[in-house]
């Protein structure tokens, strides 16, 4: 039954993370697109979201990918480091979103930015809030 509730977990934290930062990252792009001029009403910006959010999927495969990593790793570091439990997963969803992005960008990226809603310090950092959000809602619906 816990590997179940863990899944369970797992698949929440994912759902919010992938929406979190699909919407940042259209909002990012929107701002971005708005400071040169163009102008977006709000049913454009839903409508925005909704394509960014049905076509980022892989964006959404290597979050997940990213997720189990990065929880895995704050399983094992929160057994060992006592004091850092409670903010464990919270910070492995973060940093973990943070390498994510940096391993992406080496590989794929050209200097532009790949992800063109982490092009700046202040998209990276909402990337990894909604990484950050992705793990305290892992930390308090995973089995103890």
């Amino acid at each position: 039954m816990s590997i179940l509730k863990t899944a369970i977990a797992f698949l929440v934290s994912l759902i919010a993370t992938y929406v979190l930062a699909t919407g940042f990252y259209t909002q990012q792009v929107i701002a971005k697109q708005a400071a040169i001029g163009a102008v977006y009403s709000p049913q454009q910006q839903l409508d925005t979201f909704i394509l960014n959010f049905t076509g980022l999927t892989i964006y959404g495969a290597i979050i997940a990918i990213m997720l189990a990593v990065a929880f895995l790793v704050a399983f094992g570091v929160k057994r060992v480091l006592k004091p850092l439990s409670p903010i464990a997963y919270p910070a492995a969803g973060a940093v973990g979103m943070l390498a994510m992005l940096t391993l992406v960008e080496q590989q794929l990226g050209g200097g532009a930015g790949i992800i063109g809603g982490a092009r700046d310090a202040f998209g990276v950092s909402l990337q990894c809030l909604a990484g950050l959000i992705g793990g305290i809602i892992f930390a308090n619906l995973r089995p103890r």
